[in-house]
């Protein structure tokens, strides 16, 4: 999952078609592009599966393998929903696939549908987040104004969007990347998908079973857990990780807060929100100070960014206001994991709920902004929770880390249990997947993607 638009980000780096269905237009026209190498493209697939007749465009990007040594296609999806998956491809190959990946396989991105270079885009002229529209709401007056912004959300994106915002749930994107597999010409494809990648990668498999190589499903996501618990789980591993943050505060003298209790110091921000920001005239409130932190938390190498935004919030609160949701994560989103919130007062006990579990991190999760974000949104979900029963896919791994706050191990455990014949590897460090925060775990993913255990 990637929620609120990832803090970590600028921390860091910034066969046939199945039955009865239209096949993609046969045969990609790929063009260099980027510096890595790479090649791009574009697949058109209907923009409706079930009645297809008008097209869409997917953009497509690859690296190929050393001929000598090639086994075939990877493709991979960064998370989201609403990660593209072309630049990752494009522009970062080098630095987040092994040689060992880039060698043997041809990796290929796909920007979902109404994602990034995909056409059309999925647009929102109205911020799917407004900072003057609290998630949290106090009163029953609070809760009818965000769920008459939520409606005024999707009311604009789907004038903007036209068609489209009706199938732009996961079941049509992964039958989209069953097309872009038809078009490769590959029988078989293996899979890398990570945090919410795993729910389309699960669904890949869920429906296109024998077309599975291999798949590494890390960071996993469970269908099946409805909004409440998918704020719960989340807000109680943040809460464990956000007293490691402070832990490590206090052991190491280069934090930039290693000279305060960052629990209280924490809190204090957060208690005192609005924060002032420069540019920014009402400053930032407690929302987005939380989810920014929460997106940092994703992995200890922005631990000691994190504390200096947090120490200079004092004065300064305004990189905080890169917390915020994009159009096309609330879009897809509220088509995946739809609000079950029944109102105000269902809300306001969830509220109570989560400030148990993190007292101190408050329940500022992806979760909560899914289920606060997606209450009364008017768009019917066309993927609503539900088991993701896979059953004749080979080889597929499931990943989850003990301290992951965005994907819980619970959810690992879960998704595990739906894929007949799945292996499930757990972590015990801190972070949002293994790929990216744990050596030993990435080095198991290659080697199960190059060669397969087998049944």
């Amino acid at each position: 999952m990637r929620g609120k638009t990832a803090l970590a980000v600028v921390l860091a780096l910034t066969a046939a078609t199945a039955p009865g269905v239209a096949a993609a237009e046969p045969g990609i026209a790929w063009q260099a592009c980027g510096e890595q190498g790479a090649e791009c493209g574009s697949v058109r697939v209907p923009l409706d599966w079930d009645h297809p007749g008008e097209r869409i465009t997917l953009a497509v990007s690859r690296v190929k393998a050393d001929p000598a040594r090639r086994i075939g296609v990877l493709f991979i999806n960064p998370g989201g929903p609403g990660g593209p998956g072309v630049p990752m491809v494009r522009d970062y190959a080098r630095d987040v696939f092994p040689a060992a990946l880039r060698d043997r396989f041809d990796i290929v991105g796909v920007d979902p549908r109404g994602v990034g270079e995909s056409r059309p885009a999925i647009t929102c002229p109205t911020p799917p987040f407004d900072p003057a529209v609290t998630q949290f709401p106090a009163t029953a007056e609070e809760y009818r104004r965000l769920v008459s912004y939520n409606r005024r959300v999707a009311e604009d994106c789907r004038r903007a969007t036209g068609p489209l915002i009706d199938h732009v749930d996961t079941i049509s994107a992964a039958r989209d990347f069953d097309a872009v597999r038809e078009a490769l010409g590959e029988r078989q494809v293996s899979w890398l998908g990570l945090s919410y990648g795993t729910l389309l990668g699960t669904t890949y498999a869920r429906l296109f079973p024998d077309r599975v190589r291999a798949a590494v499903f890390d960071g996993a996501v469970d269908h099946t857990v409805g909004t409440r618990r998918m704020a719960s789980d989340e807000a109680r591993v943040t809460e464990d990780v956000f007293t490691r943050f402070a832990k490590w505060c206090a052991e190491e003298a280069k934090c930039a807060l290693h000279d305060r209790d960052v629990v209280t110091y924490y809190e204090s921000l957060l208690d005192r929100a609005p924060l002032p920001a420069q540019g920014i005239p009402n400053g930032i409130p407690a929302e987005q100070l939380g989810y920014g932190t929460y997106s940092a938390l994703y992995s200890p190498a922005n631990w000691s960014r994190l504390a200096e935004l947090l120490r200079d919030a004092e004065t300064d609160a305004a990189p905080f206001a890169a917390a915020s949701t994009d159009p096309a994560y609330r879009v897809i989103a509220c088509h995946d994991f739809p609000s079950d919130v029944a109102g105000f007062v269902d809300l306001a006990v969830r509220q109570r709920e989560v400030r148990r579990i993190a007292p101190v991190t408050r329940g500022y999760v992806e979760g909560w902004d899914v289920q606060a974000g997606c209450a009364g949104w008017p768009v019917p979900a066309a993927n609503p929770w539900r088991r993701e029963t896979v059953r004749g896919a080979a080889n597929v791994l499931v990943v989850s880390g003990e301290h992951d706050p965005a994907t819980p191990m619970v959810w690992g455990r879960g998704l595990a249990r739906q894929i007949a014949g799945s292996r499930l590897v757990t972590w015990s460090g801190v972070g949002h997947t293994g790929y990216f925060n744990d050596r030993a775990t990435l080095d198991r993913e290659v080697a199960h993607l190059v060669s397969p255990p087998g049944p």
